[in-house]
């Protein structure tokens, strides 16, 4: 009797694998559950990869025991948080519980289980990243300084006294790699000062809670931080040449341009009248034929040179 048990299941295997060599069909492939992760300990998401579907309409259910329990339960929402996951409300979460995890697929010929994932609530926290930061220059006691603020991420306002987030900032100049990271606290405001005049900024915060990981950085956010108001420096005559003893020219070095659009002027005297026979170029080095003196003209102060 058990021989011919034995003979009729083999049978039967063979025609199930004679049907799906001819259709293509098959079970379905292993799931794989590539991630859970908390926002704030009091919820958690888990998702997972579909294997092959074997051809066939396949579904997913996600089951879950806890450390304390033997009752096995599935999924309390599908929807929440996407495509192939599972969300855990308030209701079904307990920081201080290992839940343990597994994906069951299934279609018309049968039905494939995950590896278990074992999960601790309190060491898969990462918040959102920080939003709305902003950017500001700022001047006290003649001292220019950069003015960030921003806000914790949507769901710490849903229960902020709960939740304590601890901060970082960094930035750099647009065109360098390397960043400057800074550690802020708990406050969502801080003051950069000793940044370049002139230079452009990229600017990031991110945050974490008490436990878990830092999360992403936020947006980058630029500022060009502007040059200071002042006269512009005093010029200096650098070379005066003559390549044939008829003609010569003089090279000037511009100083700072405060902060302004600068045209620098050479003048020369001549049986005591200024004159200057070149153009007047802005913002660079130029040189003219019989040129002596140089001024820089803003707001009507004058440098002269003999």
């Amino acid at each position: 009797m058990k021989q011919k048990l034995t003979s009729s299941v083999l049978i039967i295997l063979l025609l199930v694998l004679t049907a799906v060599s001819l259709t293509g069909q098959s079970y379905p492939g292993k799931p794989k559950i590539i991630r859970c992760r908390s926002l704030e300990k009091e919820t958690f998401s888990c998702w997972w990869k579909p294997g092959s579907d074997g051809g066939l309409p396949t579904n997913y259910t996600l089951f879950y025991s806890k450390d304390s329990e033997e009752k096995i339960y599935e999924c309390p929402d599908y929807r929440t948080s996407g495509l192939n996951s599972c969300y855990f409300d308030k209701n079904h979460t307990n920081p201080w519980t290992t839940y343990n995890i597994t994906v069951m697929a299934t279609n018309e010929i049968g039905s494939n289980t995950s590896d278990p994932q074992y999960v601790d609530v309190t060491s898969i926290v990462q918040p959102d990243a920080p939003v709305n930061l902003s950017l500001e220059t700022k001047t006290s006691a003649s001292i220019m300084y950069l003015w960030t603020k921003w806000s914790p991420p949507p769901l710490g306002d849903v229960s902020s006294n709960s939740h304590v987030y601890h901060y970082e900032l960094r930035l750099k100049p647009e065109e360098k790699e390397e960043w400057e990271t800074i550690s802020v606290g708990v406050q969502t405001q801080y003051k950069v000062i000793g940044l370049q005049a002139g230079v452009k900024y990229v600017v990031q915060v991110r945050c974490k809670l008490d436990l878990g990981e830092w999360s992403k950085w936020s947006s980058k956010r630029y500022i060009q931080i502007p040059r200071g108001e002042s006269p512009p420096e005093k010029p200096t005559i650098i070379k005066c040449r003559s390549p044939e003893k008829e003609t010569f020219t003089c090279w000037w070095k511009p100083g700072s341009d405060g902060g302004h659009l600068t045209n620098y002027t050479l003048l020369y005297s001549k049986e005591g009248t200024w004159v200057c026979p070149g153009d007047i170029f802005w913002n660079g080095t130029s040189s003219h034929i019989f040129k002596v003196e140089i001024r820089s003209l803003y707001n009507y102060r004058f440098y002269k040179f003999l």
